[in-house]
């Protein structure tokens, strides 16, 4: 039961007005994170519709679920930027705005010189300025120019029969997206309501390698980072303990008994087959590091045999660290995520109606309202679909540090 009675407020970035430009996930799930926020996003497509409405999977009646899961709570506005009057009309737009979201495309590959701009981010892929600035691009290659996509298909049993390929789906863009919403936020606080306001040139490549914390120590190190071969001998390592994959009769979990009490427990769980008191094999943490690859096989004997919700509830009763490797479907009947209002039910126009994430976190403010998600809503409809009013500039600014 929801312990805050207060009915659901508009969110922290009430009142502030973005103007989005472009056909980009990033900046198109930036400006979503914005809207989500209690921004009013007001997203320009052209004539024929943003490219992205094409982009599957798609509904029964031809409705992209990508593009609802980024436009979704935008005002969506039709409008020829390559045109005099439309891009003079997308000045008048930006000037009455907090902040323009934008690919360097739609901004014709620079900062536009309108007098009342306001705080501006340009996304393109290599930034603005440096020698490859401009290079034909698409997300694949700059995963690869930045060495994101060698990074994320390390290490493998087999290199040779494993090429390096992008990130699975869009998760590269996705994570490109919460970079655009940081750096909105602080644009937006930079500026402080001075016009034109200052701008934030963001590479897609830059924000990759910025994100391969991992390999650039490694190297420090002295470890050889271009070796993407998997080393049988080594168990599966985060954060200083042992993980193990087991898979189960109905799938499988992943299990992290690190130290010597909870590897005692585990074994308990497990109903302490013959081979658990075998010192040489895992009698404590070192050898079991040495042993990992055999004691993979030994305990997926018996995990083979148990349901994937018995072995989470006995790790549970047992404290010892063990969760679910879950399917998305997995994930959408799970029970804490719907507890917490995690999904949206996102109703397009064919009657379809889709589970969609909402923000990742509840937000409380401090007379205890919370910001409302887990409801159902519209999915976006053709642009100019109703009245569209352009929006007025907010007088009250700092937008953020002033919340």
């Amino acid at each position: 039961m929801n312990r805050f009675t207060h009915p659901p407020f508009q969110g922290p970035l009430a009142g502030l007005t973005v103007l989005e430009l472009g056909s980009d996930i990033s900046v198109a799930f930036g400006a979503r994170v914005l809207a989500d926020l209690g921004a009013e996003v007001v997203k320009v497509e052209p004539p024929e519709g943003d490219p992205l409405r094409r982009e599957a999977p798609l509904t029964p009646g031809g409705d992209s679920a990508l593009f609802a899961y980024l436009n979704r709570g935008k005002t969506l506005v039709s409008l020829d930027g390559e045109t005099a009057d439309g891009w003079r009309t997308l000045g008048e737009l930006a000037g009455r705005s907090d902040l323009v979201l934008a690919t360097d495309l739609a901004m014709r590959g620079a900062a536009p010189d309108w007098p009342q701009r306001p705080a501006t981010l340009i996304v393109s892929p290599q930034g603005q300025s440096g020698p490859t600035t401009g290079r034909p691009s698409s997300p694949f290659i700059q995963q690869h120019a930045s060495g994101f996509a060698f990074h994320q298909a390390s290490p493998v049993t087999d290199p040779e029969s494993t090429p390096p390929v992008g990130c699975a789906d869009w998760e590269g863009d996705m994570a490109g997206g919460l970079v655009v919403a940081i750096a909105a936020l602080w644009a937006v606080e930079a500026a402080k309501g001075a016009r034109p306001g200052p701008v934030v040139d963001l590479s897609h490549e830059d924000l990759l390698v910025y994100m391969l914390v991992e390999p650039f120590a490694d190297w420090q190190a002295g470890t050889d980072v271009t070796d993407r071969r998997r080393d049988p001998a080594k168990g599966l390592t985060i954060a200083g303990g042992l993980v193990w994959y087991l898979p189960c009769a109905d799938g499988a979990v992943m299990v992290s008994p690190r130290e010597d009490h909870q590897w005692a427990r585990w074994c308990e769980v497990m109903g302490h087959p013959g081979w658990t008191r075998d010192a040489s094999l895992c009698g404590d943490r070192v050898v079991r590091t040495n042993n990992a690859a055999r004691l993979q096989e030994l305990m997926a004997r018996w995990s083979t045999t148990q349901r994937t919700h018995d072995v989470v509830e006995a790790a549970k009763q047992a404290r010892v660290a063990c969760f679910p490797v879950s399917t998305p479907r997995d994930l959408i009947e799970n029970a804490q995520l719907r507890a917490r209002g995690f999904f949206d039910d996102v109703r397009f126009a064919d009657g379809t109606m889709l589970p969609m994430p909402a923000l990742p976190f509840r937000f409380i403010n401090q007379g205890g309202e919370e910001m409302g998600r887990g409801g159902e809503t519209a999915a976006p409809g053709r642009a100019g679909d109703g009245d569209f009013a352009p929006p007025q500039a907010s007088t009250k600014r700092s937008a953020v540090g002033g919340m």
